[in-house]
């Protein structure tokens, strides 16, 4: 299901591109990355990520879809996957290697609970020379800690 997310974002994402006219900027990123220690959201110790997203950033607009899981621990020692999935609706490109983008998403906690949604975020993708680098997420009021890309690529165009 994640292989298929990220593939689906990174073919959204060279459709967008390929368009005559159209994207400033293009950002793709289908990768993994680890958290520092500590790190919790919604309560839960998490400790790495998988993304998978394709966004264009025309001007201070963006189009296409955020895809984020949230790997975590629970209370029993078990593994808790918060799922956050969304649409970008706004977005810069600040500096070559560093875009922001902007929308809403539905997060679920994976606990059985119910997802919520129109949940606002913030992501900002930082490549580096190796396609890798760092993702920042600001979910609603909650900012994590950059994630520290150790598996995948990531570009910014």
């Amino acid at each position: 299901m994640r292989r298929i997310m990220i593939i689906g974002a990174a073919m959204l994402a060279v459709a967008l591109w390929s368009v005559p006219g159209s994207a400033q900027s293009t950002v793709t990123v289908g990768a993994g990355g680890v958290y520092p220690s500590g790190t919790r959201f919604g309560g839960v110790p998490i400790n790495g990520l998988q993304s998978g997203y394709g966004v264009e950033i025309p001007g201070m607009n963006a189009l296409g879809q955020f895809y984020t899981v949230l790997l975590g621990v629970n209370a029993l020692g078990l593994q808790q996957n918060i799922v956050i999935e969304g649409q970008a609706s706004g977005g810069s490109r600040t500096a070559a290697n560093i875009a922001t983008f902007s929308g809403t998403c539905t997060v679920n906690m994976g606990d059985g609970t119910p997802p919520t949604p129109w949940v606002p975020f913030t992501a900002t993708i930082t490549t580096d020379a190796n396609d890798q680098g760092s993702i920042g997420l600001v979910i609603r009021l909650t900012t994590l800690p950059n994630a520290t890309v150790n598996a995948g690529s990531m570009t910014i165009k």
